[in-house]
């Protein structure tokens, strides 16, 4: 049985409204010049309650890999928005702006994670079609 038949379909319906409130309207609250940083730190802010949300619904161990890296990659954007908001730092045109302030390419340490995760889901499809065609 699905976990999500636990889950109050109303309380989830006012949850998301709330979510996708802050992230389309909030911005508007930031000071001139910040609209666009805040917009970006509440749309990550928005993901990540989103991906908790699937995780409370599904709590399945093949997504916590899944999960984890986009919470991962999310969280620095939030963050970096956020510290940007407060101590600006230099960043180069085309530079991202968390590997900016990290002084090496993040992005590259996120393909990698996203190359072995593909990895072992494609090893858990291989078993799930061999496990499957013995029937």
């Amino acid at each position: 049985m699905a976990r999500s038949s636990r889950f109050d379909p109303l309380a989830l319906a006012a949850l998301l409204l709330l979510v996708g409130v802050a992230r389309h309207y909030g911005w508007d609250m930031a000071p001139a010049g910040m609209k666009g940083l805040a917009a970006k730190g509440l749309g990550a802010a928005a993901v990540l309650a989103l991906l908790s949300v699937v995780w409370t619904l599904t709590r399945a161990r093949i997504m916590a890999p899944v999960l984890l890296w986009w919470a991962w990659e999310e969280l620095q954007v939030l963050l970096c928005s956020a510290w940007y908001a407060v101590e600006p730092w230099p960043i180069l045109p085309e530079q991202p702006m968390c590997s900016a302030r990290a002084g090496f390419d993040l992005g590259a340490a996120g393909i990698l994670a996203v190359a072995g995760i593909a990895a072992y889901l494609s090893t858990l499809t291989a078993n799930h079609q061999s496990v499957g065609m013995r029937k």
